[in-house]
């Protein structure tokens, strides 16, 4: 093989690029004459053959021999100053010749000549497209002289855009900026570098100068303790490159790891060190690299070419063996760096590789004086990926061979955890009360007893946490899970009522443990426990204590709301408005927003501010939308829309959201909407129309208009007996200053009043409730919907329309579908299917055990259980309502229910308790208090008691009179009571009372039977 002086990689690549370009480059030369023509003595040449020679020689290749002809040319044509000849090519290819001599000879005053040229054609031709060319070897040239700051002084100078001729190819600015990286990175030069590792690095495609410009980047970024910018390199090191398996970069990563652990970021630490080749991987991988070049090289020898190849594969081969020679006197310490980089896994939660490191040293070295430590990390890191199945299994040998353990504790804390996660109750259980029953002191009680009381709290076995945490608090004074004990005792009493003890755990919680975890949320628990327990103004006081200790508290949201609700009792409700809004505006749960929301609009109607209402509620919606109870904002915003007198906007905000919400099968609120759709629509129309008809009459009836305007009695009267007037306007007309007199002659002042009502009537809606759900049925059977076409069927139903469905119910829909709509299936079907029907309320037992329809499946279910025979059953059934909804407004129509099937038993005297039970409470008088009243009569009656059932007839027509139905009922019923007493006149005189008494609206069909009774008794 031809021996030849060694140039850096980059130049002898760049020579033979050169040459390549220059077969093809023909300038300012003629025609070329042959290739093999011999080039003779330049002086004694005519210009033309000089030219033919020169551009024939380069053509071939043969520069050096063309040099002494292009010298020639170009000092002839500078001779004769001819501007039209350029001799930018050949001074170029003058230069690159001087290059080409330098190879063969290896005398570096070639490249200073080299260098001459490339000055005279810098000068003289600044604009030459050789330019670009001539700069690049310059730049090589200057790198073999050693002239490192020359070259880096060109390359910034290009990269600058300095030279406005010069335009870089993707691989020619790659190329440079890679020389610079490389120039800064190994003279150590990084400050000055960084700005140019940093652009090979945003535009290198190559993997592996991409990792050349990291790796130096990485260094020059931690010189700077620029730590995050260097950190944000790690992904591009971690990449697989030949910059890996360098010392260099692996020592700066151990560098950069010790400096990351002292500035305490250890997650960073950990990343450095994971990507630290160890000493064995680095010598396998350069063996590697030296093998596969070995063969490469030989095989390129066998074929008897590319000579450059070789030299390069000898150069690279020469590189990896002294790499190697320095990497095979490093120490491994392979299970030291095990156990360091497991430790920083842990540290940083990169808990994957943590636990196979840590199991592996645990499987390995069980004798290990560390044995102990390995099985926590192990069962540690294992908790931590999620495989939970291993960490119990771990776990469990911890305990097992560790009793006296340092981690002994941690390990049964979270064991117990995930035992009770993973439904392993029993495990769990046992595990935590041998723990809290035999260690009162360790520091893992408060979290396990935690873990122990919430598992009972959340599966209702409130009696057994109250129970066992008594017996733990006996046995062992001064636990230090004691808190917890009244902590979450006094959650479970609160759970099963027993508010007065509620109240004794969480004042002991508060008193004795100040700074507890719980103290925050028992101080609010304690508040809440005296609202329940009616202790109304200790609760206020204690809620005020909480906001006032716990400004930024995490339940503040809460204690704003039970303070609204203590004020609300107290009746002060403008300050109850005052804490709801607060508890609305601090919340960050829907829930609270929710509930303060709807007790703001209640208070605002008990306030008769229904404009400020309707505002109230139309932000509600606007702001949560469907994120909210948006269809029970919807019927309170329609409400106050009704209190307005505004029923139109009511309506149509009915039909809005019904047509929009209707297929929906979990959109519980559409179901109230459909359903108190006819009632609002009958009910406000009839306000309406007999409302303008009331404005007639005064505009048309002068008399009438006389007697309105001059005597109030007669107003009073008037709206007394014509109850469908809006009786609001009783109090706005009598309370006007404008209504006097004055109005008998002119009723202008009160016009206002007027046209409101007749606008409503002229825009009121004319499709009849019973329209408006037959075309939406339509609509939904034509488009298949079954969900809003059931929807429209109860709509009809509940209005006493009852229509078939398009296809048979069956349980897979009663599945999908709401409460209320599931009642309406079941009522539709009750004397089609009654089994059906069973099934679908017993579905809402199961499903939706605390809503209110609930009160009704049981209702439904008392009536058919009764109907078949079994009172005892049916009132079971009632007893659960009792019981499961002690707070319902439903609870005395329930009583009263109870009441009579206790009749129909025989057994008054509990019925009469039941009734004896509504008239004691105040809040339930009115129709229920006359309800009660009759019902006592009628079981008397049952008795042949004839004097009592007298007794309470006459009290109910006496004390409601104003309650035409109830009024009536009485007065009929007292008339049989007289009778079975043998007062026949007295019963005469009570009916014809009665005839005399009561209202014209009075129920038709018990003033008929009441004038037959009469009728028959006067015969």
């Amino acid at each position: 093989m031809r021996f030849r002086p060694f140039l850096p990689r980059p130049f002898v690549m760049l020579f033979r690029s050169t040459f390549n370009s220059l077969t093809s480059a023909v300038l300012i030369f003629a025609c070329a004459q042959s290739a093999h023509a011999q080039a003779e003595d330049a002086s004694q040449l005519g210009f033309t053959g000089l030219q033919s020679q020169a551009n024939a020689l380069v053509e071939e290749g043969q520069l050096v021999q063309a040099m002494p002809l292009l010298k020639e040319l170009v000092k002839r044509v500078e001779a004769t100053d001819n501007p039209d000849i350029k001799l930018d090519f050949p001074i170029f290819l003058i230069g690159t010749g001087h290059i080409q001599q330098y190879v063969a000879s290896g005398q570096t005053g070639e490249l200073q000549e080299a260098l001459k040229w490339y000055d005279k054609l810098e000068a003289e031709f600044p604009n030459s497209s050789k330019i670009k060319d001539m700069l690049l070897k310059r730049i090589d040239v200057l790198r073999v002289l050693n002239r490192n700051d020359e070259a880096i002084a060109i390359m910034q100078k290009i990269l600058s855009g300095a030279y406005s001729n010069v335009r870089l190819s993707y691989s020619e600015q790659t190329k440079m900026l890679k020389d610079l990286t490389q120039i800064y990175y190994s003279t150590g030069q990084l400050a000055a570098g960084l700005p140019y590792f940093g652009q090979l690095l945003d535009v290198a495609r190559d993997l592996n100068d991409q990792a050349l410009a990291a790796a130096a980047s990485f260094e020059a970024l931690f010189q700077a303790k620029r730590l995050d910018d260097a950190i944000k390199l790690l992904p591009m090191l971690a990449k697989e490159s030949e910059v890996r398996y360098r010392p260099r970069l692996n020592v700066a990563l151990l560098k950069a790891s010790d400096t990351l652990v002292d500035a305490g970021r250890v997650n960073d630490a950990a990343l450095t060190l994971n990507l630290i080749k160890t000493t064995d991987i680095m010598i396998e991988w350069h063996e590697e690299q030296v093998s596969s070049k070995t063969a490469r090289m030989e095989q390129r020898i066998a074929f008897g070419n590319g000579e450059d190849e070789v030299e390069r594969l000898q150069q690279e081969i020469k590189t990896l063996e002294n790499n190697l020679t320095h990497l095979r006197k490093l120490p491994t310490l392979r299970n030291e760096l095990l156990v360091r980089r497991a430790r920083n896994y842990t540290k940083t939660a990169r808990r994957y590789e943590a636990f196979w490191m840590f199991n592996d040293l645990m499987e390995e070295n069980p004798d290990d004086p560390q044995a102990e430590f390995y099985n926590f990390a192990t069962f540690s890191n294992a908790l931590q990926i999620g495989k939970i199945e291993t960490a119990i299994e771990v776990g469990r040998r911890y305990r097992s061979n560790f009793p006296n353990g340092d981690y002994y504790s941690d390990v049964t804390g979270a064991l117990a955890n995930e035992l009770k996660k993973a439904g392993r109750n029993e495990e769990f259980m046992a595990i935590a009360v041998d723990f809290l029953g035999s260690r009162p002191l360790d520091p893992v009680g408060p979290s396990l007893f935690a873990q122990w009381a919430s598992y009972l709290i959340e599966h209702k076995e409130y009696a057994q946490l109250i129970n066992q945490a008594a017996e733990w608090y006996n046995a062992h004074p001064n636990s230090i899970y004691e808190d917890g004990i009244f902590y979450w005792g006094g959650l479970a009493e609160l759970q099963l009522s027993q508010f007065e003890d509620a109240v004794a755990s969480f004042s002991r919680l508060v008193d004795q443990y100040a700074t507890s975890a719980y103290a925050e949320d028992g101080l609010l628990r304690k508040g809440a426990s005296q609202f329940y327990a009616q202790r109304f103004e200790e609760a206020r006081d204690t809620l005020y204590a909480y906001v006032e200790k716990y400004p930024q508290g995490s339940a503040l949201d809460q204690a704003y709301f039970f303070l609204g609700e203590v004020e609300y009792l107290a009746t002060n409700l403008e300050l109850a408005l005052q804490h709801f809004r607060k508890a609305d505006e601090i919340t960050t749960l829907q829930d609270v927003h929710n509930g303060a929301a709807f007790r703001i609009g209640g208070v605002l109607e008990e306030l008769g501010r229904y404009e400020e209402m309707a505002t109230h509620f139309r932000a509600y919606i606007d702001l949560y939308g469907e994120n909210g109870d948006l269809t029970r904002a919807v019927l309170q915003l329609g409400l106050a829309y009704e209190y307005l007198m505004r029923p139109v906007e009511m309506l149509a905000l009915y039909r809005e959201n019904i047509e929009k919400y209707a297929q929906d099968p979990h959109n519980s609120g559409v179901d109230a909407l459909i359903e108190g759709y006819a009632e609002k629509y009958s009910k406000n129309k009839t306000i309406i129309s007999r409302t303008v008809a009331f404005f007639d009459q005064l505009q048309n009836d002068l008399e009438f208009r006389e007697k309105i305007v001059t005597d109030r009695g007669f107003l009073f009267e008037h709206f007394y007996v014509t109850p469908n007037i809006d009786q609001s306007l009783y109090n706005r007309l009598r309370n006007d200053p404008d209504f006097t007199p004055e109005l008998v002659n002119d009723l202008s002042p009160i016009q206002d009043f007027m046209t409101p009502y007749r606008t409503q009537l002229e825009r009121y809606p004319s499709e009849e409730p019973e329209d408006y759900f037959k075309d939406l049925l339509a609509k939904a059977k034509a488009k298949n919907d079954f969900i809003s076409e059931t929807r429209m069927l109860m709509g009809l139903y509940r209005i006493g329309v009852e229509l078939a469905p398009s296809q048979r119910f069956d349980r897979a829909l009663i599945q999908t579908i709401t409460p209320r709509a599931i009642l309406y299936i079941a009522d539709y079907e009750r004397n089609k299917r009654l089994e059906f029907a069973e099934d679908a309320w017993n579905q809402i037992l199961i499903n939706y055990p605390t809503d209110d329809t609930t009160i009704v499946a049981f209702m439904r279910l008392a009536d058919v259980t009764a109907e078949k025979g079994d009172h005892s059953g049916a009132l079971g059934y009632l007893e659960q309502i009792v019981t499961q909804f002690p707070g319902s407004p439903k609870i005395p129509a329930v009583m009263l229910r109870q009441g009579e099937l206790l009749s129909e038993m025989g057994r008054g005297d509990k019925a009469r308790e039941k009734y004896q039970y509504i008239l004691r409470v105040p809040e339930w008088r009115g129709v229920l208090h006359a309800q009660a009243l009759q019902q006592i009569g009628e079981s008397y009656m049952a008795e042949s008691a004839y004097p009592q059932a007298h007794g309470f007839f006459e009290r109910t027509f006496l004390g409601y009179p104003h309650l035409p139905e109830w009024s009536a009922r009485a007065y009929l019923s007292d008339a049989d009571a007289l009778i079975g007493m043998g007062e026949k006149q007295d019963a005469i005189n009570t009916l014809q009372e009665a005839i005399k008494e009561l209202p014209a609206n009075a129920p038709e069909d018990i003033l008929e039977a009441i004038k037959a009774k009469l009728k028959e008794l006067q015969v």
